[in-house]
């Protein structure tokens, strides 16, 4: 997907196709409040990553943006951990707590990458361990508030169609959500000639975004 560097953080060039696997095995249910799972817990060691099982880095990384929330270099090593190849690994569902909280203390302008990536780890959420749900859906009431809050003054590029998405997946609607992060991936091939052409509509929308 195309995106403006300000919006959705670019793929670090190590993340592969993988096996689908954000499930961890047996979970043991922890509590029911919707604190955040701790950053010393040893939950995190029963959590899997786009790396496997055992998300021991995370924790630190979150301790890491907690003493500079704006360093995009560390979140953008982070997120691609935690959600990848429309693949959301349950160890995001136990970070995006922090991440919310993260994106409540930078400037509205530097909010945008950690809610862009709260609409993807809701868009390809799927199971959702019982002790970390209370926490999770709490994460995404307090994103869907600073989304919202956030179109109010985002550009009006890429920025808004992908905080638009986020919008979208922290309601629940994931269908839409993903047709916009990818909507200048959506195109077919012209029966006569084979050209790769994107519907018109679509068109005329996909280069805006890339104008602006």
């Amino acid at each position: 997907m195309t995106s403006s560097e300000s919006v959705r953080p670019p793929m670090p060039e190590h993340v592969v196709v993988g096996e689908r696997r954000g499930r961890s095995p047996t979970m043991c249910r922890m509590t029911d409040d919707a604190a955040p799972l701790p950053l010393d817990s040893p939950r995190w060691g029963q959590l899997w990553t786009r790396m496997g099982p055992g998300a021991y880095p995370v924790p630190q990384a979150l301790r890491d943006l907690g003493d500079d929330p704006a360093d995009r270099e560390r979140f953008r090593e982070l997120w691609a951990e935690l959600c990848a190849e429309e693949t959301t690994y349950d160890a995001a569902y136990a970070a995006l707590p922090h991440l919310v909280d993260l994106a409540a203390r930078v400037d509205p302008s530097d909010a945008d990458e950690y809610l862009v990536v709260a609409g993807l780890i809701a868009t390809y959420a799927s199971e959702v361990p019982g002790d970390l749900e209370p926490a999770y859906t709490e994460a995404r009431r307090r994103g869907l508030t600073l989304a919202l809050e956030r179109l109010a003054s985002c550009g009006t590029g890429a920025d808004l169609r992908y905080l638009l998405a986020s919008v979208a997946a922290l309601r629940g609607r994931t269908d839409l959500a993903e047709v916009l992060q990818d909507l200048d991936a959506i195109q077919d091939s012209c029966p006569s000639c084979g050209t790769v052409v994107h519907p018109s509509m679509l068109e005329a929308v996909v280069e805006r975004d890339r104008s602006s």
